[in-house]
């Protein structure tokens, strides 16, 4: 399968009007309740450029990400996967190749690497839309069969993660509040409480 490098080799864009990076962090969360609008090419480029940006093991280029934004499509994407809540504009799925992969490293490419440099490149997805105003969560419940049919995966590659991306509805619920205990944080080993009084509490 040909790949092209064109999306990774484009210069960075900034603006003054995005938030800090923190500021996007507080923002994250899970949407699934979308409005139907879609989501420009501009963007979506944006956020392919955000999951190029992730690491590989030993810089092994085994993975590829897979744009959808064919209505048709996502609703193909939906059927067969049942943790894809809302109507979404778009979906990027994150891929690798396993060939690639265990030519380069191994077993450890296939089975361990490429699912961890998986979900860094989803998450950086994920920050990326929401700095750009956008919701998205991310999905693994699904037939791998079936989506690899739907995207015409060849053999030897495998679908890693979903993340559906669409603009949040106006009326999207609150998050749901994170589970106490969540939040622990060590110094030098484990049992010693990390505490800087100057952290403020969320």
């Amino acid at each position: 399968m040909e790949r092209s490098n064109q999306l990774v080799n484009q210069p960075e864009e900034s603006s003054a009007n995005e938030p800090s990076f923190f500021e996007v962090l507080k923002k994250r969360r899970a949407c699934r309740h979308f409005e139907p609008r879609p989501i420009p090419d501009e963007i979506l480029d944006k956020l392919a450029r955000a999951a190029h940006r992730a690491p590989t093991g030993g810089n092994t280029p085994y993975r590829f990400a897979i744009v959808v934004k064919d209505p048709i499509q996502l609703k193909m994407l939906k059927l067969v996967s049942p943790g894809y809540f809302g109507d979404t504009s778009a979906a990027v799925v994150i891929c690798t190749d396993m060939k690639v992969a265990s030519q380069g490293l191994g077993s450890l490419g296939v089975n361990q690497c490429s699912l961890y440099d998986a979900g860094a490149s989803a998450e950086n997805v994920v920050l990326a839309a929401y700095a750009l105003g956008l919701g998205a969560s991310f999905i693994k419940s699904y037939s791998e069969a079936a989506l690899a049919k739907i995207l015409e995966l060849p053999e030897g590659y495998r679908t890693e993660l979903v993340v559906s991306l669409g603009y949040p509805a106006k009326d999207e619920p609150p998050p749901l509040k994170k589970r106490r205990g969540g939040k622990i944080t060590y110094l030098n080993r484990f049992g010693q409480p990390w505490t800087v009084q100057s952290i403020r509490k969320e």
